[in-house]
């Protein structure tokens, strides 16, 4: 004999997206576009100790060659 079946329903594994492909497309490409909303993206990685990249004169270089090491000490 078989197993009772103990459950009444069958639990979704909630894989599922509640948004579509061409809405989230869209998003990132509004915030690719928005050059503001970029950098303040890379400001805060780079604040948290992340790997930015960021454009100088052309050329790509770290940020933190660029703007130092963010957890650095100030002294006065």
């Amino acid at each position: 004999m078989g197993r009772k079946r103990t459950r009444k329903s069958r639990k979704s594994k909630g894989s599922m997206n509640s948004i579509s492909k061409t809405t989230l497309r869209s998003m990132r490409a509004d915030n690719k576009n928005d050059i503001m909303r970029t950098m303040l993206n890379k400001l805060d990685a780079w604040k948290k100790g992340k790997n930015v990249i960021v454009n100088e004169d052309g050329v790509r270089k770290k940020a933190n060659d660029v703007w130092g090491n963010p957890h650095r000490k100030f002294k006065i």
